[in-house]
């Protein structure tokens, strides 16, 4: 019922600007870099910068970032997608495990030892 009524609701300007020009804005999840394959793409910029960066001007930067990104090759952006998928997949795989422990075993806690309190109303 809420995935009825959200798009009459939920609506962003970007995601306006993209389906004029037939495109999709995707969101991934926060906090979860590793479905990100950008993430890996821009380590390797960083890393470029952070080994050569001996002056720390700003024009300086700027070429090593350029530099950066041009190491970034195609073939590493199939190595960065193909690695993001291999992510997603365990995950996914993990949230199955997870649903089905949840769903088909009961769950009982057994507390063992002493439960008496260390305090008395004495």
């Amino acid at each position: 019922m809420v995935n009825e009524i959200r798009p009459r609701h939920d609506k962003y300007v970007i995601d306006e600007e993209a389906l004029k020009v037939n495109k999709l804005v995707l969101r991934l999840p926060p906090y979860h870099c590793e479905l990100n394959p950008i993430e890996l793409a821009w380590s390797v910029v960083k890393n470029q910068v952070k080994q050569n960066n001996t002056s720390f001007k700003l024009n300086d930067v700027r070429i090593l970032l350029n530099e950066g990104v041009k190491k970034v090759t195609s073939e590493m952006w199939a190595n960065f997608v193909s690695h993001t998928i291999k992510e997603e997949d365990k995950l996914y795989d993990i949230d199955i495990i997870s649903d089905r422990m949840m769903n088909d075993e009961d769950h009982i806690m057994t507390i063992t030892g002493d439960t008496s309190s260390d305090f008395s109303d004495e």
